[in-house]
């Protein structure tokens, strides 16, 4: 059985993200793109972004939450995973402490569904000490052949923290099976804002393999992350050292609605040309413990 991948993002772990991902036992070939559990489609507008960066985002996703958690599992999704650290493009995200992460798919009707997550983040110093992270995404999806085309909108929104840490971002994939295999392919783009100092793209891909016969799956995935700076020195949370290209390698074992993983990630970022702020992005090795329904 597989599970609805979660909306990492390609670097990202969760569905992130992560942020999406989908680890389907034998190589099975559910929906999927390239994590941090990240979908684009023309320029918006302010007031798209000013939506995407408000504090309703947080009463979303866990309205969200809760609505895929009484939702017949038909029809919804809901997964919580435990991480030894919680990582997104390589970055670490909780200041290499344990965390906590919850996400949920809500299908609506036509191919849209709200997606929603969560996350500790223990105080993390990238998101000005914040210790709480919510997640939603207005998201479609569309099946044309082999292919699994995806789009959405999302805001992150970031509590306990100081200053105005939350922002906005429109994110695209593509995913497709072959045989025991899933490639996927991942496109993210936050406008100008300045919670993250400038813009920030982001492109990933992943291949994923369920071993014939065996309850594991294995991921490789990478992407590159760029963007603009403001000079406000802003742009190092997202981008520490400028432009830089993230690797990620997961083992996972799938026992059911319980799946037990290992994860190595690293990045090319220079600790030579990073200055203060967050410096947790060097290579890590983690371990995960997740149960979805």
């Amino acid at each position: 059985m597989c599970h609805q991948p979660r909306q990492h993002r390609q670097g990202d772990r969760r569905p992130d993200a992560g942020d999406p991902r989908a680890p389907c036992r034998g190589g099975g070939t559910g929906p999927a793109g390239t994590a941090d559990r990240d979908r684009h489609a023309g320029t918006p507008s302010r007031p798209l972004i000013a939506a995407l960066t408000a504090p309703r985002f947080a009463t979303s996703a866990a309205a969200v939450l809760l609505l895929a958690a009484a939702a017949p599992a038909a029809a919804a999704s809901f997964g919580v995973e435990a991480t030894t650290d919680l990582r997104r493009r390589g970055l670490g995200w909780s200041d290499g402490k344990p965390a906590l992460e919850a996400w949920a798919s809500l299908p609506l009707s036509g191919g849209v569904s709200l997606e929603a997550g969560a996350a500790t983040l223990r105080g993390s110093a990238r998101h000005g000490s914040a210790d709480l992270l919510g997640e939603a995404a207005l998201r479609y999806t569309a099946q044309t052949g082999p292919w699994t085309l995806w789009a959405d909108a999302q805001g992150l929104v970031f509590a306990g923290g100081r200053g105005g840490q939350s922002y906005g971002q429109l994110r695209s994939g593509a995913a497709i099976g072959i045989g025991p295999a899933q490639l996927g392919a991942l496109a993210s783009w936050a406008p100008p804002q300045g919670a993250i100092g400038g813009s920030n793209v982001y492109f990933g891909a992943t291949a994923t393999v369920g071993v014939p016969g065996t309850p594991l799956t294995l991921r490789a995935g990478g992407g590159r992350s760029l963007g603009t700076d403001d000079g406000s020195g802003r742009a190092a949370r997202l981008r520490p050292g400028g432009d830089y290209t993230d690797l990620r390698l997961d083992a996972d074992y799938v026992l059911g609605p319980v799946t037990l993983g290992a994860s190595v990630t690293t990045t090319s970022i220079d600790a030579a040309t990073v200055t203060g702020g967050a410096r947790d992005f060097g290579t890590r090795a983690l371990l995960r413990a997740s149960f979805a329904f």
